[in-house]
């Protein structure tokens, strides 16, 4: 196994930096202000933010708003007969200083044909993670980085695919890989909640690579921040390009749609709600003070939002983003 340890990020004066260090500067200073960066991206730090769509699969709606009566969501997101509703599978891929970072991997096509029909995933005719990658005109070995939320299926999948003797390899083999610590513990030893989440299929793989693994919050590479972020699954990393205005901020399953911006709205599939909610009201402050654009990992009418408060509310900003 060929895994490096990744420190926190400390700052000058050598103090470990804190998840609250990395919020610091929502009134301005060094962030630089959101910029149309071309072909629906935007510019956050050095880096072109790009969303890309690498397929859609269903989930079942009641699992995916927790207690939330079905009469709130079902208008927003329509349930198909097995109660199950669309959700997209959707990547960050930042470029500049010198690299292309790639945040997610969507669902992969290692699915045999029963889990296909379970989560409506038919991966011969969907893009994967390679074909979004090319139809936007990035080569996949040109990726330097691969930045994992989670190892969920959902967000890791795309991470490995099927090797010549049928067996699962890298997708990106020659890229850095990243993760916390603490969720690759959890993929590796998952309880009875999380079996089926966490696919060894899709995580054994990156053992073999150039796998980094992190302690805690740090800029993972210039620009790039991580900070764990707990109540969906342990060890979730919540991702941001930039810094102050302008900044992006992909929180995959802490925000997974647009009504999750929320508070109280959560999921069934959360191992702690109450502490996702904590979670969630630090991050949604942060991002509603300074203005960041947040992408919806799974929502399939809004690929990014910005937040809205109102009197220690929160909502996602009426029009959808392109990104």
């Amino acid at each position: 196994m060929h895994h490096r340890e990744g420190a926190c990020a400390r700052d000058p004066d050598g103090a470990r930096r804190t998840g609250a260090a990395h919020r610091r500067g929502g009134g301005g200073g060094r962030g630089c202000r959101c910029r149309c960066g071309g072909a629906g991206g935007v510019n956050a730090g050095p880096y072109e933010v790009r969303a890309l769509t690498t397929g859609r699969f269903r989930l079942d709606g009641g699992a995916m708003f927790g207690n939330v009566p079905r009469v709130l969501w079902e208008r927003s997101y329509p349930p198909d007969a097995q109660h199950r509703i669309d959700l997209d599978l959707r990547v960050v891929l930042l470029e500049g200083d010198g690299r292309r970072v790639l945040v997610d991997t969507g669902s992969g096509n290692l699915w045999s044909e029963k889990e296909q029909g379970l989560y409506d995933v038919d991966a011969s005719s969907r893009p994967g993670v390679v074909g979004a990658l090319e139809a936007a005109g990035v080569e996949p070995d040109s990726i330097t980085d691969v930045v994992l939320t989670h190892l969920h299926f959902d967000h890791a999948g795309g991470v490995t695919r099927r090797g010549d003797d049928g067996n699962p390899v890298a997708t990106f083999p020659t890229a850095r890989h990243h993760v916390q610590r603490a969720n690759l513990a959890a993929a590796r030893e998952p309880n009875v909640r999380e079996r089926r989440s966490y696919l060894r299929r899709h995580w054994e793989p990156l053992l073999e690579t150039d796998l980094i693994l992190w302690d805690g919050a740090a800029e993972i590479l210039p620009g790039v921040f991580g900070v764990p972020t707990e109540g969906h699954t342990a060890g979730l990393m919540t991702i941001r390009a930039g810094e102050g205005e302008g900044a992006v901020l992909f929180p995959a399953d802490v925000i997974p749609l647009a009504s999750h911006v929320s508070i109280p709205w959560t999921m069934g599939y959360d191992l702690c709600p109450r502490t996702l909610m904590e979670e969630k009201r630090r991050l949604l402050t942060s991002a509603a003070e300074a203005g960041w654009v947040v992408v919806l990992e799974h929502d399939p009418g809004r690929p990014a939002v910005r937040v809205v408060e109102d009197r220690g509310r929160f909502r996602a900003s009426e029009d959808p983003l392109t990104i």
